[in-house]
């Protein structure tokens, strides 16, 4: 299996359950996730190409708010339920990224 996967789920920042093909706004391109959370942009030229981020310090815009909003942990857990990386993680590394979200979520 392939170290990053599509980034194809719901709003990690709204309960919008609708599956979207996560493109980044500055250039287009899909994005990409991998199992600790990490999402780069299919770019091999764009900064987030060469230095992924974790999903919690990104901002999703899906079509029903209308702006960026900062993703939560419980929405990011349903949008994560979708990638399969993440899903056939065992019980350790679930709750190892389960706790480095937490670190993130002011809700």
């Amino acid at each position: 299996m392939s170290d990053w996967e599509d980034f194809k789920t719901k709003c990690p920042s709204c309960d919008n359950n609708e599956t979207i093909y996560w493109v980044h706004t500055q250039d287009d391109y899909h994005e990409t996730i991998n199992k600790d959370g990490d999402i780069k942009c299919n770019n091999s030229s764009c900064y987030y190409n060469k230095n992924p981020t974790f999903i919690m310090e990104w901002k999703f815009e899906c079509g029903k708010h209308g702006d960026y909003w900062k993703p939560n942990a419980t929405n990011v857990w349903a949008a994560l339920g979708m990638v399969s990386s993440i899903v056939n993680l065992s019980k350790a590394e679930k709750k190892k990224l389960f706790n480095r979200i937490n670190e993130y979520d002011d809700d």
